[in-house]
């Protein structure tokens, strides 16, 4: 059977904007690399993420703004993982047909959706702000893509921004299989006093049944603050986010890493 390979939808609203110039920023390679075919003759970008965690392939697939999502082909969206859709941060009519983008990624399940725009404007009669794409769409994220301001140290901005959040996010065909923990080692089979390995084995239930229940209240507190993570945060910025997010990463990986 041959491997799923997630699609990234890649699309741009913006006329002047082609969606095939916003898969080169994030592959930073030709075009004429890594070519794949689609559904129905379409081509994608093979795009290869490789992080500490996985090494994996997406396929970019650029749709042109002048096309309906209804018309999506079953073959491409039953692979869709994600979707990017660039906007011009100067029209404010792109707040009219965002909650229609929204209502798509709502019903296709989408998790990892996000927008683009060269730089959103501080003020409404100049276009479209960050308060503004927030409260029309709080499912989606954004991403200044040549954003003006400056950022803090060791903060990625602008395309390092997008790459590094499709670096972050887990993959459908993603396998986070990891070495076995330390189990309790086997006694062997040799002699010694009957009674003091009995003790030893008992010592050693008690103590792994007690790791056990403080595992477990680690994963139950740890869910508790992965459900409030979007009513808490939908006024963040997606920095702000991102740093929360990899908080919940280093703790999740200390539950679950091997002892060194």
């Amino acid at each position: 059977m041959e491997e799923r390979k997630p699609v990234v939808l890649v699309m741009s609203v913006d006329a002047a904007t082609d969606p095939e110039s916003l898969i080169a920023k994030v592959r930073k390679i030709p075009s004429s690399e890594g070519q794949q075919e689609l559904a129905e003759g379409r081509t994608g970008y093979r795009y290869h993420i490789r992080t500490k965690y996985y090494e994996t392939d997406v396929t970019l697939c650029p749709w042109k703004s002048s096309e309906q999502l209804c018309d999506l082909p079953e073959a491409i969206l039953t692979q869709l993982d994600g979707i990017l859709i660039y906007f011009d941060a100067k029209d404010r009519e792109f707040l009219k047909v965002l909650p229609d983008y929204a209502a798509f990624v709502a019903d296709t399940g989408i998790e990892f959706g996000i927008l683009l725009c060269s730089e959103l404007q501080e003020e409404s009669d100049k276009g479209v702000t960050f308060k503004e794409a927030k409260e029309y769409c709080n499912i989606l994220d954004v991403i200044e893509l040549e954003p003006s301001g400056e950022t803090e140290d060791g903060e990625a901005a602008g395309v390092d921004e997008l790459v590094q959040a499709m670096h972050n996010f887990i993959w459908s065909n993603v396998d986070m299989s990891r070495k076995s923990g330390g189990g309790v080692a086997e006694s062997s089979d040799g002699g010694g006093d009957a009674g003091t390995g009995e003790e030893s084995a008992a010592a050693v239930a008690e103590e792994n049944e007690l790791r056990i229940e403080e595992e477990l209240m680690g994963f139950e507190k740890l869910l508790t603050q992965v459900m409030q993570f979007r009513p808490n945060t939908n006024s963040w910025t997606r920095n702000e986010r991102l740093a929360y997010a990899q908080e919940f990463a280093e703790i999740f990986d200390d539950l679950i890493g091997d002892e060194d």
